[in-house]
């Protein structure tokens, strides 16, 4: 029997039962969160034509939790009520964004693709509020020949001055990690494309039919390491030897 042969199949038996082990036993990481939504657009008021009234859209965006808070630099300090995470930072808070709507459409799966005006703002008080805002110049298709961003706003509680109070189930000024968030946790918000004109195409929070918070798992990186590894192994074909 061939000892070259034997040795290789133990390693790559030993490295398959190391790649079990370490994805059951690793906890799952929930430093990712996808929120995606899916609705209509109620408003267009830009020089485009192809996004009419009624024009179904969806959209998503992954951030990371890990990435810092730069509330600091442009407050002064760090505040307790008010959170700003950018694409600059150690950590970049946007990892992934897509958009669609009809025949226009973008993704972005590269975190140094958005530029520095790329950020996540919350804001906290009686009325609290996500604000995302992304930049990415030259990768948004143009509407009507106009440069294009984005924007995506979500209000949770409300103030009346006859005291029915909504109050905010935000407890933090950090991103978000409660995945339980749906429709019924905000008052008002829309989605928009920013023309550079000032235009705007929008659906608002009564025109959105799916809002969803959810925790992205990454595998852990040992086991990422060990799959590549079994991966290199399986392919490589052991050499016949002669006597």
């Amino acid at each position: 029997m061939n000892p070259h042969a034997m040795s290789t199949k133990l390693s790559g038996f030993v490295l398959l039962w190391l790649t079990i082990q370490s994805l059951v036993a690793a906890p799952v990481q929930a430093e990712l969160i996808s929120v995606s939504a899916s609705g209509t657009i109620s408003k267009n008021n830009s020089a485009d034509t192809t996004l009419p009234n009624g024009t179904p859209w969806t959209f998503e965006i992954i951030y990371d939790t890990a990435a810092p808070d730069l509330d600091f630099e442009l407050t002064g300090r760090p505040l307790a009520t008010f959170g700003r995470f950018t694409n600059t930072g150690t950590i970049p808070t946007v990892t992934f964004f897509h958009y669609h709507a009809a025949n226009y459409e973008v993704t972005i799966d590269d975190p140094e693709d958005f530029d520095a005006f790329t950020e996540i703002d919350i804001t906290l008080g009686s009325v609290s509020t996500i604000d995302i805002n992304l930049f990415a110049p030259g990768l948004f298709p143009s509407l009507a020949g106009e440069a294009v961003s984005f924007h995506a706003g979500l209000t949770n509680g409300s103030h009346s001055d006859f005291g029915d109070d909504i109050p905010s189930t935000f407890t933090s000024d950090a991103l978000p990690t409660e995945t339980s968030f749906g429709l019924q946790s905000f008052q008002d918000g829309g989605v928009t494309l920013l023309t550079s004109s000032g235009g705007v195409v929008v659906g608002g929070l009564s025109d959105i039919t799916s809002l969803r918070f959810a925790s992205v798992p990454e595998p852990p990186t040992s086991a990422v390491a060990i799959i590549s590894g079994l991966g290199l192994l399986l392919r490589r074909r052991p050499r016949s030897f002669r006597l």
